[in-house]
């Protein structure tokens, strides 16, 4: 694995008060054994995930991100964001670990994944996005869940799944698929997509859920 520090980043918050983002990179990558699943637990960023044919190989990219009123501060605090990465049997977990008081900085971690294509996608986030262009495994489940911010996802046509997408406060948009025995309302969506054979599970409190077939 390895990081990266990069340079300082103003920017100013709601309130008005300067702030300054230091910015470290990492990438880590995974050898699977004997997991069927990736288990992604964020707390505030962006989680991408990809997936990829013809490996057996999870990447894991992006940047840690912490905001302060000064950029030796923020800088001295990137060390308090860890992400932990469990290969315990039948799961990979990649987990964002930050300090529970902020003492008036922000914590934001930003991932890339990238997993092969045979591999169940379990992604729960609290503030930010989930996004993902995904193959959903043959039997196998897509689950992702945000508490505010925007789902989106990119499927194959073909793709073989139960669907089912709610929020509570929001827009669910599907585009260019097919949705069999479809039953919406303004919060949710189902529906089968081909033979249903897997299971496409997707909801947020407060925000967007996007839907594309490609």
């Amino acid at each position: 694995c390895s990081e990266t520090v990069l340079q300082p980043e103003d920017n100013v918050n709601g309130s008005g008060i300067s702030k300054v983002k230091a910015r470290k990179s990492f990438l880590h990558t995974v050898d699977l054994s004997s997991q069927t699943s990736l288990k992604v637990k964020g707390i505030n960023g962006v989680v991408n995930v990809e997936s990829v044919s013809g490996t057996n190989q999870v990447t894991i990219s992006g940047e840690k991100i912490v905001s302060a009123n000064t950029y030796q501060d923020a800088n001295s605090h990137l060390k308090d964001i860890d992400i932990v990465i469990d290969e315990s049997a039948g799961e990979l977990l990649v987990e964002t670990v930050h300090p529970e008081s902020s003492n008036g900085r922000s914590y934001v971690v930003d991932y890339t994944i990238k997993v092969p294509d045979h591999l169940n996608i379990i992604v729960t986030n609290v503030n930010g996005e989930i996004t993902g262009k995904i193959t959903v495994p043959l039997n196998g489940t897509v689950d992702m869940k945000l508490l505010n911010g925007i789902v989106t996802l990119e499927i194959p046509q073909n793709t073989s799944a139960e669907f089912s997408a709610n929020l509570v406060n929001g827009i669910i948009s599907v585009h260019n698929l097919t949705l069999q025995n479809e039953v919406s309302t303004s919060k949710s969506v189902h529906g089968t997509l081909g033979d249903g054979n897997g299971d496409i599970l997707l909801k947020t409190t407060n925000g967007k859920i996007n839907v594309l077939g490609y």
